[in-house]
């Protein structure tokens, strides 16, 4: 088994979580992947899921689509995505997000919520990739919020949170190494 842990970026503290000294991207493996990866389900822990009464299921529909897009950017770029019989699915689940600003729901339900006012945002991601046969063949996991407490005037509301799902999407595709080419 390999294990590959990255340093990525800043991290920052998070409700309910303790504060890390950086973000880290951590990708255990059991085997190789052998074939294409397909991205399959995209899903949210307890804690999003909680989050969505105030944040808004469109919220968190618009971020996987994020996610998504990222994933399938990097994984193609690496040609990982469709290239090989033996075809590998990719479940992620998007464990903790933090917006820079509040979502329109939020605007729309706390009188004290305005798009002005700025947080430190970010995500915690993890992934199992699972081969044709059902076996695990690797497990992620990605951490990254920032830290910065800056003015924020250049963060839209998903700023860091986008940030932290591109660098995860890389991270993963580089931990993959050099991709199989198509059996002839």
């Amino acid at each position: 088994m390999r294990t590959l842990v990255c340093v990525l970026a800043l991290n920052c503290l998070t409700a309910g979580s303790l504060a890390q000294p950086e973000p880290t991207f951590q990708a255990d493996f059991r085997s190789e992947a052998t074939g294409s990866i397909e991205i399959g389900r995209i899903g949210f822990s307890d804690l999003v899921r909680t989050k969505a009464d105030s944040l808004g299921e469109a919220e968190l529909a618009r971020l996987s689509g994020y996610l998504r897009n990222d994933l399938e950017r990097s994984l193609i770029g690496a040609n990982w995505h469709g290239v090989a019989v033996r075809e590998t699915v990719l479940d992620i689940t998007i464990l903790d997000v933090v917006p820079n600003r509040p979502t329109m729901q939020q605007i729309q339900e706390m009188d004290t919520a305005h798009y002005t006012a700025h947080a430190n945002g970010g995500a915690s991601l993890s992934a199992q990739l699972i081969d044709a046969d059902g076996s695990v063949i690797a497990e992620f996991r990605y951490d990254g919020f920032n830290p910065d407490a800056g003015s924020g005037e250049a963060s839209g509301v998903w700023t860091d949170t986008r940030l932290a799902f591109q660098e995860f999407a890389a991270s993963l595709a580089d931990s993959l190494g050099v991709a199989p080419g198509p059996h002839s």
